[in-house]
């Protein structure tokens, strides 16, 4: 079967890992690097509203993860519609709008009634019978539309009961509604919050 053409865009991307992390050595020129997680590498599709994820060789067992909870979230608007899924890959729709993180970054206010809608996101994941974990500020984003989206659900079939959301939900109303607290974080703070939460919960 002839190869499409987002087949052929994935088999141009090329990565290195060092220290655990994965980094980008080469990619189609149609591509532009959005993002870089721990697992995948995000890409903008030039003239597109389209991103693709390619998923590092070593993690290619979370591209079809990834997939299968995708498809239990289809035509829910909480989440990108996915239009096309590979071995390591999967082609999402492109989200335009600012995450979490970025909002503080900048000193963009998170609403109250964004809490509300990724409460309510996530309980419709749950509906379908998902197990939604790993919520943090890098896989919420606040469209252009001011709606929220969730992203990047490739642990939402795990097993094991996790707090996250609900540990940044209370430091939200504990904390930043508080008037004497910035709404504009620097990044190196949350940074430095985020991997001490990660060594709380894996030793604490």
């Amino acid at each position: 079967m002839e190869p499409t053409k987002y087949e052929r865009y994935t088999a141009t991307v090329s990565f290195t890992k060092s220290n655990r992390r994965i980094k980008v050595r080469k990619h189609h020129p149609d591509l532009q690097l959005y993002g870089l997680g721990r697992s995948a590498a995000i890409f903008k599709i030039n003239n597109e509203n389209k991103i693709i994820k390619v998923f590092h060789p070593t993690f290619e067992h979370a591209a079809e993860q990834e997939k299968q909870n995708y498809e239990k979230l289809q035509g829910n608007h909480y989440y990108p519609v996915v239009y096309e899924s590979g071995s390591n890959y999967l082609v999402m729709e492109y989200i335009e709008g600012k995450t979490f993180f970025e909002c503080l970054a900048t000193g963009i206010p998170l609403k109250p009634h964004y809490m509300k809608e990724v409460d309510q996101g996530l309980q419709t994941a749950k509906e379908a019978g998902l197990n939604p974990s790993d919520i943090h500020l890098h896989n919420l984003i606040v469209n252009k539309d001011g709606e929220v989206r969730i992203i990047d659900v490739a642990r939402f079939s795990q097993s094991k009961v996790c707090t996250q959301w609900d540990d940044l939900k209370r430091g939200y109303m504990r904390l930043y509604c508080r008037p004497f607290f910035p709404k504009k974080v620097p990044k190196w703070i949350m940074y430095t919050t985020a991997k001490l939460y990660r060594l709380y919960h894996k030793w604490g």
